[in-house]
């Protein structure tokens, strides 16, 4: 037993954990827990905003695959962090915001203790998994521990836990928590598993979904290549099979041409994917053929496309055993490369019309391959809600999972630079690079502060069109040549950035961009590269 503060033991839990870095901002109702960080050995990284704070954790889940972890006060400070937890829930990310609360005598009693809420934990549990009270100073570790394992249980997820003032100030005898645990994968279900496999043998044609829960299914690339089934993904998925394997018919739900070829065939195998209206732009797949569902989440089987059979299992498991399986199919690697060939060639004829951006897409094509060219094999790109991650989904090909994150469930502008900042403590060393608009990065660019003080380098890549574009064009659309609210008078972007201490530029052809960010990412210096669209301002 050691003699400590409640602070003191919910920071030792952390680190028993095996928490490395942490993001928070101090205020009065959290200085027992910075004063037990003060001879922690884990990092502790100051943002500017408490959104900021969750973002950055949300990208260090993401980089990682394990919690990143956040660490507010309460009211204004878990308010502030509930968006990012809503992104975290829609995109299965594990996170673990710790929050104080008021004392226990005050409860919900709404006699204006400061910070008070009359429901933190109702309002933390509509973006999370779970939000778990503290009552008593004997539970502040299992609490943690608790947070921590839901996190990473099953589908991942956030996990809200909060910690009342009296508590943490509280000294009293504690244990030393327990070293964490890995939650156990369900076991194979072997009866639809080999319903599976027979399915899978008899089929002429076969194709497959991947999404975010088979990111860690290796053997998947060796199961397409058996069976010579073409293999998309949802934005989550993104890189799962290299996009420049002929199989490989990349990120590309959303077009319709792809969404026919899946539906006409055998057998679509859906692996860890809810397949949600972002995932397809509101277009539902209607398979004419059978349905293999695996994933941990046994709610998506009812969900449409409906499961004809159902595994309850982890995405690697499933992947591998069927893999090893399975006999090599005769069929030519050319034949079904062309069919691939075609249907993505149909498909991206139709982005200027799927995407609304008419004349613009070929502009922005051109941007997104000087960034793809700029941007090293291994780099990340972290890409905000902005015109040019729309069409990137399907235009920006990664040869691996774990290149590129963009916040497709929750939809939240200004992810992309604090998620991208929380990537780079977890990796100093791979080259990354953060795609936002020029609207979207005002929601968080007080971050910047962060990348220099914190040495955590990085490159800013904003598309400027001048205020809301893509809203802007949405607003054309339903009553041509009147606008409101999506034009901005802008600050002068590389000034405010300089101020910062950040290199900057105004760029305004891809050309420039190409060298510019190959020379950002040389440097090691946090760069800010103001790129004009349609070359306003020249």
């Amino acid at each position: 037993m050691n003699v400590r503060t409640g602070a003191a033991q919910a920071v030792k839990t952390l680190e028993i954990l095996g928490v490395k870095t942490l993001f928070g901002i101090p205020g009065i109702h959290n200085l027992d827990l910075y004063d037990a960080l003060l001879d922690s050995p884990i990092e502790v990284l100051t943002t500017r905003h408490e959104q900021g704070a969750a973002f950055a954790a949300d990208g260090y889940g993401r980089m990682t695959g394990e919690p990143g972890v956040a660490l507010v006060i309460g009211g204004p400070g878990l308010t502030n962090a509930l968006t990012p937890l809503g992104q975290a829930f829609h995109d299965s990310v594990p996170l673990l915001l710790l929050s104080s609360d008021v004392p226990r005598a005050y409860g919900k009693s709404r006699r204006g203790f400061l910070h008070e809420l009359r429901d933190g934990q109702g309002m933390a549990r509509s973006v999370c998994k779970e939000s778990l009270a503290v009552t008593e100073a004997a539970d502040i570790a299992p609490a943690i521990e608790r947070g921590w394992t839901l996190c990473r249980q099953g589908r991942p997820g956030p996990v809200h836990v909060q910690i009342p003032l009296d508590l943490l100030a509280q000294r009293g005898s504690f244990d030393d928590p327990r070293p964490p645990r890995r939650p156990s994968a369900p076991l194979l279900p072997q009866e639809p598993f080999d319903e599976a496999l027979s399915l899978l043998r008899e089929a002429p044609q076969a194709a497959f979904v991947a999404g975010g829960g088979a990111r860690h299914a290796r053997s998947l690339t060796e199961l397409v290549e058996k069976l010579g089934a073409p293999l998309a993904t949802t934005c989550a998925g993104k890189g799962i099979l290299d996009e420049g394997h002929p199989l490989s018919l990349g990120t590309t739900l959303h077009l319709a041409p792809v969404r026919t070829f899946l539906e006409s065939v055998d057998v679509l195998v859906v692996v860890g994917s809810e397949l949600s209206p972002t995932d397809l732009w509101e277009n539902p797949l209607r398979p004419r053929g059978k349905v293999i569902r695996v994933d941990v989440d046994p709610s998506h089987f009812t969900a449409s496309p409906q499961a004809d059979v159902a595994l309850a299992a982890d995405g690697d498991l499933v992947v591998g055993a069927l893999a090893a399986a399975l006999e090599r199919r005769p069929y030519s690697v050319e034949e079904r490369g062309r069919t691939v060939r075609r249907l993505l060639d149909e498909a991206r004829s139709s982005l200027p019309s799927v995407t609304g951006l008419g004349p613009l897409a070929d502009e922005v094509r051109s941007f997104l391959r000087a960034l793809r060219r700029g941007l090293p094999r291994e780099g990340v790109l972290f890409a905000d809600m902005t015109t040019p991650a729309y069409m990137a989904l399907s235009e920006f090909p990664v040869a691996e999972a774990g290149l590129f994150f963009h916040p497709v469930g929750f939809g939240t502008l200004g992810w992309a630079l604090p998620a991208a900042l929380g990537a780079r403590a977890a990796d100093r060393q791979r080259p990354l690079v953060v795609l936002c608009g020029d609207g979207g990065f005002q929601f968080t660019l007080p971050e910047l502060a962060l990348a220099v003080e914190s040495r955590l380098p990085l490159v800013i890549v904003i598309w400027n069109d001048g205020g809301f574009g893509e809203i802007r064009r949405n607003e054309e659309l339903r009553h041509r040549g009147r606008t409101l609210a999506v034009d901005q008078s802008l600050p002068d972007l590389p000034a405010l950035a300089r101020a910062y201490g950040v290199d900057a530029s105004v760029l305004f052809s891809p050309r420039e961009l190409e060298t510019a960010l190959s020379q950002a990412l040389a440097s090691g210096k946090t760069t800010l590269i103001d790129y004009r669209s349609g070359g306003q301002g020249r």
